[in-house]
């Protein structure tokens, strides 16, 4: 039998897991564009699926939305650049400010992120019975009620 401390330890790495699982997102075959290893790069994701919503955005606040250290923004969006999908503008009012705007591919490739959620959900829960995918909502919002993630200290 398990003590309680190391059925915590096992209920934590399966969380970590399902985490890093999840953050990778839909796979694509290898050598489609966007594919590395197989997976579309989740930072790459984020920032595109930010900018479906809100193009136009200063790289300061998508650092600030996004919780991600300012340095790891600013070399994605570098290979966004490279890759066309994404361009930076100086602002008009405020010339130390640079405001990033999707490319029409990069556009293209925001529709396919939204395209591909509701297959890869549906994949990934595929293993899950109705009543299971019930449970383990029922499960996750208990432990996510009250649970700001605006106010958590995220990695």
């Amino acid at each position: 039998m398990e003590t309680a401390s190391e059925l915590n330890e096992q209920l934590m790495e399966c969380i970590f897991r399902l985490f890093a699982l999840l953050r990778r997102g839909p796979k694509l075959p290898a050598g489609e564009p966007g594919s590395k290893v197989g997976g579309r790069p989740s930072a790459q994701n984020r920032i595109l699926l930010m900018l479906n919503e809100s193009d136009g955005i200063s790289q300061r606040d998508m650092t600030t939305l996004l919780q991600l250290r300012p340095q790891s923004v600013s070399e994605t969006l570098s290979k966004l650049e490279a890759g066309g999908l994404v361009e930076r503008r100086q602002n008009s009012r405020d010339k130390r400010v640079f405001n990033i705007f999707m490319t029409e591919e990069g556009k293209l490739r925001a529709q396919e992120l939204m395209i591909d959620r509701p297959d890869f959900a549906s994949m990934f829960l595929s293993a899950l019975s109705a009543k299971e995918k019930e449970q383990l909502l029922e499960l996750l919002m208990k432990l996510t009620d009250g649970n700001d993630p605006e106010e958590a200290d995220l990695i």
